[in-house]
């Protein structure tokens, strides 16, 4: 008993340090004191009490289907541009089985999504946005992810159908 409980522990552990991976070794590898970036981390016990504390419906079974939101953002447009750079790179380099969703190239912003796709139940979300050339942000998200309910709630997939058509 004690065996397979120490087993279940280290695989719920690991299992939630990969979804939190990409963040976390960004930070490790890039971050610099002199280039300051901002971090926040949205665990599953918050998101059952932001789920709790919604009247949204749609809302809150997307809340309660998630496992993680992980949120890293500079405002400084040098470090931003910088730091663009160094996300997508390392997606590219380190995390091959992510797919590109979606790639935007506009005047003033650059975005790219990109995903992992696993069972139905879990599934990994990697968003690098670069606003006006001066704020980044990455947003990470792992857990069922219902981007019909996301696009609805956004407003930014829902003239993407293919995005949302073929997704589980």
């Amino acid at each position: 008993m004690r065996k397979t409980m120490l087993i279940l522990i280290i695989l719920l552990t690991s299992a939630s340090l990969f979804a939190n991976g990409f963040v976390t070794q960004f930070i490790n590898k890039y971050s610099e004191e002199g280039r300051p970036l901002n971090n926040v981390n949205i665990g599953k016990t918050m998101l059952d009490k932001m789920a709790a504390n919604t009247e949204d419906e749609e809302l809150k079974n997307a809340f309660k289907e998630l496992k993680s939101i992980r949120i890293v953002s500079s405002e400084n447009a040098k470090d931003s541009r910088y730091y663009f750079e160094k996300a997508n790179d390392l997606v590219k380099e380190e995390f091959g089985d992510y797919e590109e969703m979606v790639s935007v190239n506009e005047k003033n912003s650059r975005i790219s999504v990109w995903m992992k796709r696993g069972d139905k139940n879990m599934q990994e979300l990697i968003l690098i946005s670069l606003d006006e050339e001066t704020h980044l942000s990455i947003i990470t998200v792992s857990g069922k992810i219902d981007f019909k309910t996301i696009s609805k709630l956004s407003g930014t997939l829902k003239n993407e159908p293919a995005l949302t058509d073929d997704l589980p």
